[in-house]
């Protein structure tokens, strides 16, 4: 028993202290030109249970820049690392050994890798270098190829012409060419912008740069690359055109991005505009939520610079001519029962010799001032006006139809009445029933003139003798 104790324990002290690394060559170029820069790239793996910190190197190191010189890894990750080995111009040529190595911080464990390059040095005319200022570009960002031209001829200088091509999916997006003189001994630096618009598709591009001489033979030619990333933008315009009876929507939604995109248009109103709603083309969705109402349009697979309109309209056409009716409504039943009105009163004769009264009551029971209000009464040949008046005095005409009276008032404001008042009494005698004839009025109403008789007479009951 104490043996188990004893072999768990050391079991516990010793399994956190055990760790492991490998190295695993990915890919290097066989041959490698002084004064150019090439790429090797590795694997480290912690095959250990520790998470653990490792050293790398490289010898010879004086070619070499290394991207990270330590990494962190927990117990079985990787991590794909690289170096980039550039010789000088008087390099010596042949087949160098390099190795790489890489030393845990936990145990000092080292293990290494070897690869064999092979160094030769360019000659003539070349192409040493394409760099570019970033890996990863968006739309509306600038790339900057910089290509580094060498001509080692010690006595002349050399016309050539650089080509420069943008190449996704094998075809061809873009091309530069520039002609350049390279003066004895001596390197130049080219750089071509290339300006990344939403057109073009997200994804891995190429940067092939090829040289040639003055008479448009190739001489060497070097490849870089590039990644354009997905890039979402919509530009949504809105305009708003109002006319007396209707008022127009006019959306634009552009894709501004790099890839096509579903594009989702809301509109949200008062839930009473859905009665004078009118789309061009009809949503693909319509809720009501609480008090209002939200119409959805979807379109699909909308290119990178296209375009979609959504068009709706809301017309009160029809709402105005049912408010119209119903205003033509309440102005007439408001005209049954406010209008100017004239009333006729007058008693019953009951003795020949008395004068009988007769009153005439007119009554603006509108809405608003009346003018030029005239009045008319007409008095039968078989009484005589008694020339006696209480109230406004009329004008007099006798005739031989009977006596004509008329009143004429400036103006009656709203709600004002006047009482018109004079005596008659009979001149003669007469069997059976009557009657005073109507007594009509006219006004001014705004720029109107209108006539009315009387609304209400009281005739004599009693027989004139």
């Amino acid at each position: 028993m104490q043996k188990l104790k004893f072999v768990f324990l050391l079991c516990v002290f010793i399994l956190p202290l055990s760790s492991a690394v490998k190295i695993e060559i990915l890919d290097y170029p066989e041959t490698v030109y002084t004064l150019e820069k090439s790429t090797v790239r590795f694997k480290l793996i912690n095959d250990g249970t520790q998470r653990d910190t490792f050293y790398i190197g490289v010898w010879p190191s004086s070619w070499i820049s290394l991207e990270k010189y330590f990494v962190t890894l927990n117990a079985g990750e990787e991590e794909t690392l690289r170096f980039v080995v550039e010789p000088p111009i008087f390099a010596e040529t042949g087949n160098i050994v390099f190795t790489i190595t890489a030393k845990s911080t936990l145990t000092d464990e080292v293990v290494s890798e070897d690869i064999i390059l092979n160094v030769r040095r360019r000659v003539g005319t070349y192409i040493s270098d394409v760099v570019l200022n970033q890996e990863i570009v968006l739309p509306k960002e600038t790339l900057f190829i910089k290509s580094v031209l060498v001509n080692l001829d010690k006595t002349r200088s050399k016309h050539v012409i650089l080509r420069t091509s943008i190449i996704k999916d094998e075809k061809q997006v873009k091309v530069f060419e520039d002609e350049v003189l390279l003066e004895a001994s001596s390197t130049k630096t080219i750089s071509t912008p290339f300006e990344v618009k939403n057109d073009y598709e997200p994804g891995l591009y190429k940067v092939q740069v090829y040289l040639y001489d003055n008479l448009g033979r190739p001489i060497h030619s070097k490849l870089a690359s590039f990644t354009i990333k997905r890039y979402s933008e919509i530009d949504r315009e809105k305009k708003i055109t109002r006319s007396l009876l209707e008022t127009i929507f006019t959306i634009n939604i552009t894709n501004k991005g790099n890839y096509p995109q579903t594009i989702i248009v809301t509109e949200t109103m008062p839930k009473i505009s859905k009665y004078f709603f009118y789309p061009e083309k009809e949503p693909n969705k319509e809720e009501e939520k609480e008090n209002r109402v939200v119409y959805t349009w979807i379109v699909e697979d909308i290119k990178p610079n296209e375009s979609v309109v959504i068009v709706y309209s809301l017309r009160f056409g029809s709402a105005a001519f049912v408010i119209f009716l119903f205003l033509l409504f309440v102005t007439f039943i408001l005209s049954l029962f406010h209008k100017p009105l004239l009333m006729k009163r007058y008693s019953e004769i009951l003795d020949l010799e008395n004068e009988n009264l007769v009153t005439l009551h007119v009554k603006n029971n509108s809405l608003r001032e009346i003018n030029n209000v005239i009045v008319k009464d007409i008095v039968p040949p078989v009484f005589v006006v008694v020339k006696e008046f209480d109230t406004l005095k009329p004008e007099v005409k006798v005739t031989q139809a009977g006596t004509h009276l008329i009143w004429k008032i400036d103006k009656l404001k709203p709600k004002e009445d006047r009482v018109l008042v004079y005596k008659i009494k009979p001149v003669m005698h007469v069997d059976g029933r009557l009657k005073l004839p109507k007594a009509y009025f006219s006004y001014k109403a705004g720029k109107t003139i209108i006539s009315k008789i009387v609304e209400k007479i009281v005739t004599f009951s009693k027989r004139v003798r």
